[in-house]
């Protein structure tokens, strides 16, 4: 019995003295091992942070001109920290305060609770430390009423905050790009390292997004000493917030103008449902980008203050046309015979093409069981290179890219191995900068697609499944039974062997048509740029610098080389000869255009193309540059479901060229010549273009105005209007073969013979 109480004894002492092991190794833990943090957790749970939002930076034009500023709003804000110690928890004035700003209690209240998983916006996502606004723009009176009584509002203030303005309206919407609240989801993992806090706000799109960190600045925090009841001790620290940086762009305003409104007056003459168009102004000489448009556009004052959810859900419709997005930098299709200029320079590089050779442009091209067409089926004999980009043959580029394909051991389908294949027009487009990302400075831009014949054979890999079970089950969905046919037949093939890259992808892409090639506006813009400055390949920038507030600290941007075209400069300079005929040379196919232009002292090349779509109208492209003997601008604009090139995207051109020198109109940059220098910051914070006196060309930066609009804005900077779209035009010579789109298994049928031309979709 004894024995059994000892026993009992010692495992009791040994259970006390491992619990107080424990118990002081716990406590080491926490005090020591872990001391400092925990010291951390403490101080931030007796410190809150009240935040003074920065002032954003603004973002002028080449010549200062503000295209995003900050304008001054009276807003009337809520202290949940004060109210909710009322006796009513602030019932009472919040009533008092609803009559003043026209909104109901419930409203109010539903702005000032907290955000959480449960409670969606409209709510709070701040401090609940920080005076929750609930009404912007409010009226002098409205904000007076608050202010000469503070006894009846208690908790409530009224003060000047700066919003975003957008003078020019929606002019450039989608490379400004718009701001909103930071998510839960970037303040865990970016926001210590960005300094963002609960109720900051932040450039989502455009280039808010990629010069936030600049344009945002620093925000004041004052650090306020609370207690276990939440009530306000003192202050720890307090420090200012620092203005952002302002941000100088080579988009020149006026030009930017006169491209939007020429595509909308375009578009708008074509009438019908909602339209899309695009355009781009590159400077040759740099890369850097003078204007870039999109339709349908948006304006980005919609953001401000946040936007609605059926607001934003229109912006995205695709029967609105996806307002949000830009398809200059952001969308994709067929270039049409605009990419014979990258096709002859690989006919003359590689192919042993010569300058003075004749190639034969009969009305069409038989390969196997199949029968390639020029436009109409035209036929201009036996011509050179150069007449065949001037009358924009097809039928001379088939044939190269043809043989070619057939050099490279055409459908290489039998016993190998084979050696590399060339693909000299696959190479030449990837040198061009087609296919990739060109690097530009604004988020989300499209890679295009230039395909080989071995991602031909890592598509089909993929897509595999989806061609053999539409094969067998067919396109219900396709209405037109004859079309629902055509495309369960290309399934079908595809299934068997769509590995293959066969001869009329090969020929169709020569000629800037079928569904291995895709490239944006901004993708050509480049291209066109490197064939006209002689060879060299930019990444375009749309940033020109950022200067600190007063100006003394400048970081400039300057353009980057990418790539040079492995082309000689003779070539080059043959093919830019060859583009300025197709504007000036009889049989030109925008000799019609520009018939009546100042050739002798503004000569322009350029380039018409017309990508057939099935089910749609043409897409129209034309690509430019001028002056075609020194060439600074380039001008790419492409109209979808349009007609030819030489009808709707030429005449767009024109007009825009007519826009910027001056044609028939004021000129949008004087002298034909992007600024070279960057704006001046005044000591009153406005800018003065370079090289003109500062008592007649100040801009003004900010100016007290209730939001602008697009003409009212233009007006005051004095921007030039565009007028019409240009003569009536030739119909082009060269569109390429039909393409089916809308149907991603659906295979791309051109006119290529079975087994040889047919391309896999």
């Amino acid at each position: 019995m004894d024995d059994r109480v000892g026993i009992r004894l010692v495992v009791l002492r040994v259970l006390v003295v491992s619990l107080l092991v424990t118990l002081g190794a716990r406590l080491w833990a926490l005090q020591v091992l872990n001391g400092e943090h925990y010291r951390q957790v403490a101080e931030t749970n007796r410190v809150r942070d009240v935040v003074t939002p920065a002032p954003r930076g603004l973002i002028v034009d080449d010549r200062g001109r503000a295209l995003v500023r900050n304008r001054t709003s009276l807003v009337i804000s809520v202290n949940r920290s004060v109210t909710d110690r009322q006796k009513d928890s602030g019932r009472a004035v919040l009533e008092r305060l609803s009559n003043v700003i026209g909104m109901s209690v419930a409203d109010v209240t539903k702005r000032i609770q907290y955000c959480s998983a449960t409670v969606k916006p409209p709510c709070w996502n701040g401090s609940p430390y920080q005076p929750v606004p609930v009404a912007k723009d409010v009226t002098p009176s409205q904000a007076l009423a608050v202010i000469e009584h503070p006894d009846r509002f208690l908790g409530v203030s009224a003060e000047l905050q700066a919003v975003r303005e957008y003078p020019y309206g929606a002019v450039a919407a989608h490379e400004l790009g718009y701001l909103s609240p930071v998510t839960q989801e970037q303040l865990d993992s970016d926001g210590g390292r960005h300094g963002f806090h609960n109720n900051s706000l932040i450039g989502v799109a455009g280039l808010e997004y990629t010069y936030d960190s600049a344009l945002r600045g620093a925000d004041g925090v004052q650090r306020l000493e609370v207690d276990r009841f939440g009530r306000v001790a003192g202050t720890a620290s307090s420090s200012a917030p620092r203005s952002g940086d302002t941000l100088v762009l080579s988009i020149d305003a006026g030009v930017q103008q006169a491209v939007e409104q020429t595509l909308k007056k375009t578009v708008d003459s074509l009438g019908g449902r909602a339209r899309t168009a695009s355009g781009v102004v590159l400077d040759a000489k740099t890369g850097r980008v003078i204007a870039m448009a999109s339709l349908p556009s948006y304006d980005p004052s919609v953001f401000v203050g946040g936007i609605s959810e059926s607001d934003y859900q229109a912006l995205s419709d695709p029967a609105n046309g996806i307002p949000l997005l830009s398809r200059a930098y952001q969308g994709s299709s067929a270039p049409g015979s605009t990419f014979k200029g990258v096709s002859t320079t690989t006919v003359l590089t590689n192919l042993g093409a010569s300058t003075s050779g004749n190639y034969d442009c009969g009305p069409s091209l038989q390969i196997g069981s199949q029968t390639f067409h020029n436009f109409e089926g035209s036929s201009a004999g036996p011509i050179t290179l150069h007449q065949a980009l001037v009358i924009s043959c097809d039928v001379i580029f088939d044939k190269f890219a043809y043989d070619a394909w057939l050099a490279d051991g055409g459908l290489r389908n039998g016993r190998g191995p084979y050696p590399a294949a060339n693909e000299y027009f696959v190479k030449m487009a990837r040198a061009m900068g087609f296919g990739s990302r060109t690097g530009v400075d604004l988020p989300g831009e499209a890679a295009g697609s230039v395909v080989g014949r071995d991602g031909a054979k890592a598509i089909w890999t993929q897509l595999k499944d989806s061609y053999c079970r539409r094969a067998q089950n067919g396109y219900p969905e396709v209405a037109d039974p004859t079309k629902a046919e055509r495309f369960r037949q290309y399934a079908a093939e595809a299934c068997i062997d769509g590995y293959l890259y066969n001869g009329g992808a090969a020929t169709q892409f020569a000629i800037g048509q079928g569904q291995y090639l895709s490239v944006s506006p901004l993708q050509l813009a480049v291209a066109y740029s490197a064939i006209a400055n002689g060879g060299t390949v930019y990444q375009p920038t749309l940033a020109k610098a950022v200067i600190s507030p007063d100006g003394t600290d400048v970081m400039p941007i300057t353009p980057k080389v990418v790539g040079r075209l492995p082309v000689a400069p003779e070539t080059l300079a043959y093919i830019r000869a060859a583009l300025h005929g197709v504007t000036s040379e009889a049989g030109g196919t925008a000799a019609g255009v520009f018939a009546d232009w100042p050739n002798d002292t503004i000569p322009i090349a350029g380039k018409t193309g017309t990508a057939e779509v099935e089910g749609s109208k043409d897409t129209s492209w034309f690509a430019s540059f001028a002056p075609a003997n020194d060439p600074q601008f380039v001008v790419v604009v492409t109209i979808p479901d349009a007609g030819t090139g030489a009808e709707y995207a030429a005449p767009a051109v024109k007009a825009i060229y007519q826009s910027i020198y001056g044609v028939g109109r004021d000129a949008a940059l004087s002298g034909g010549v992007p600024p070279a220098d960057l704006p001046k910051v005044e000591q009153d914070g406005t800018f003065t273009p370079a090289g003109a006196p500062p008592d007649q060309s100040a801009v003004p930066s900010t100016t007290p105005s209730g939001g602008g609009s697009a003409t009212g804005g233009a007006a005051a900077a004095g921007l030039a209007q565009t007028g019409g779209v240009g003569v009536p035009a030739l119909a082009e010579r060269g569109p390429p073969p039909a393409t089916a789109r809308g149907e991603p298994a659906a295979v791309d049928a051109g006119r290529a013979p079975a087994g040889v031309g047919r391309g896999p979709p």
